[in-house]
């Protein structure tokens, strides 16, 4: 369905995202998230990759275009309303797709593939041979769900307008219709991610740690009305910190969440 949004600097509609978004969507990720492993991977296999989120069951792809004549394409967000379950279903039924995909584009980049030889491939071989346990055999039905974003870009050109609001607003209203207790992402520490945004808009910072390229990464959380109240904590290194979020920061290191962890910009 459509929604129309006013701006401070133009009107846009932020809608579910179509296959057809998915080349600028693709392009636009590997320019503005260009850190980590699957933005190197080129843009046939982020398109494969990102079409997931438009296709199961838990996933979300919205896109921000201005509402005139030209229907430009500003800004997107995927993400999931259920993350553990998304990332279950997505290797029970593209595993091999992507792994494929994946195992080509890495062919064709000597750097890329020494890289992952060194930080991922271990993981990636267990988990695809079996020897690590789903991400649903430790689901119980009575686990309350958290929704996670995965991407957000919005176009230089209209940042600062409240297209990124928007579309977090969105993801936000989508999850909570869909019983999430609560919202996560991960950003690059610093000026170089988009924490001070993200505090802004009401979410609070719940850890600081590096990912597996060595980058300083901060994990955000957003508490959705009706889930209990959440203790609201600084970012620290401690040892409580990293065991509130440990269950959260396992399901983010899965295939499906290796772009460095760096989740959004704007």
């Amino acid at each position: 369905m459509s929604q129309i949004f006013p701006s401070t600097r133009s009107v846009v509609i932020v809608r579910d995202a179509t296959d057809q978004a998915l080349r600028l969507m693709a392009s636009d990720l590997i320019r503005y998230l260009p850190d980590g492993l699957f933005p190197r991977l080129g843009k046939r296999f982020v398109k494969r990759w990102m079409r997931t989120f438009l296709i199961q069951q838990h996933g979300v792809a919205l896109v921000a275009v201005t509402n005139d004549a030209a229907q430009q394409q500003v800004g997107f967000l995927i993400g999931s309303t259920d993350q553990i379950h998304h990332v279950a279903d997505v290797l029970n039924n593209h595993k091999w797709s992507l792994l494929l995909s994946g195992t080509a584009a890495l062919s064709l980049r000597p750097r890329v593939l020494l890289q992952f030889l060194r930080t991922r491939a271990r993981p990636y071989l267990l988990r695809i041979a079996g020897r690590t346990s789903s991400p649903r055999a430790t689901i119980t039905k009575t686990e309350p769900a958290t929704a996670v974003i995965t991407s957000l870009v919005v176009l230089p050109t209209v940042r600062g307008g409240g297209v990124g609001s928007l579309l977090v607003d969105e993801f936000l209203a989508q999850a909570q219709r869909e019983g999430s207790f609560r919202a996560e992402l991960v950003t690059t520490a610093g000026a170089a991610g988009a924490g001070v945004f993200y505090e802004k808009i009401g979410w609070v910072c719940a850890e600081e740690r590096y990912s597996k390229d060595g980058t300083q990464i901060q994990t955000y959380r957003h508490s959705l009305p009706e889930a209990e109240a959440g203790v609201k904590v600084p970012c620290l290194h401690s040892d409580v910190q990293r065991h509130l979020t440990k269950s959260i920061v396992s399901s983010q290191e899965t295939e499906f969440k290796d772009m460095n962890d760096l989740l959004s910009t704007l």
